[in-house]
């Protein structure tokens, strides 16, 4: 795992703040929807370089600089961002897609049990629209990035938080609905644990992320 020098970014005690500010949204707009899977988006170029540049795995990339610029993982930390949230008046992932015509999908039991930790780590909105974006990070335990991650970000119970958590009675993995989460998972992941269906891409992202709505009273601490 590679690490930049770390940048001044928020303290433990500001991120607290906006993990804070980030439950009592979620917590006025409540509402949860059962989710199985990751999913992440990217051209066919992107997963043919994979397949035959990297071995057949996705490798980690260092964190771009998209939400809030304070967020202590922008540039430091290496990962993945995989999405996980449905629409909430469908049920099912969201289409069309804005990084790419290409979706990867694997279970999330595949990359979460049992030995990894979750972090709170952004809560952000772009000027002009309409919803919000939580980025939480996803670490194996004992690792470099969980290391890192450990002395920054507050760790949430995976069993008792209202972002991403597991039903103790069900053991089924729940994701608020009132907020996009984006998980950066800070491990490889091998492209023959998914599988693949083609969205229609309407456009493409800026690939070193948007900066974060500052005019914002709900995401800014």
């Amino acid at each position: 795992m590679q690490f930049l020098l770390w940048v001044l970014g928020y303290t433990m005690n500001e991120m607290r703040q906006l993990e804070a500010k980030a439950v009592q949204f979620i917590e006025k707009n409540a509402r949860w929807m059962r989710c199985e899977l990751f999913y992440r988006d990217k051209t066919r170029e992107y997963y043919d370089y994979c397949r035959y540049q990297c071995n057949g795995y996705l490798p980690p990339i260092l964190k771009n600089k998209n939400g809030d610029p304070a967020s202590p993982i922008n540039g430091c930390v290496e990962g993945l961002f995989l999405g996980i949230g449905v629409d909430r008046k469908t049920g099912k992932l969201p289409s069309p897609s804005q990084f790419g015509n290409l979706r990867f999908h694997i279970p999330i039991r595949y990359l979460h049990w049992p030995d990894f930790n979750l972090y709170f780590a952004d809560l952000y909105c772009h000027v002009g629209a309409k919803s919000h974006h939580l980025t939480l990070v996803l670490t194996r335990a004992k690792s470099a990035a969980d290391i890192f991650c450990r002395a920054r970000l507050p760790q949430l119970n995976i069993t008792d938080n209202p972002f991403l958590y597991r039903d103790p009675m069900t053991g089924c993995m729940m994701h608020t609905t009132a907020a996009w989460i984006h998980i950066f998972y800070t491990e490889t992941i091998p492209i023959n644990a998914g599988w693949f269906e083609t969205v229609n891409c309407v456009s493409a992202r800026v690939k070193m992320g948007k900066p974060k709505n500052a005019s914002c009273p709900v995401c800014n601490i």
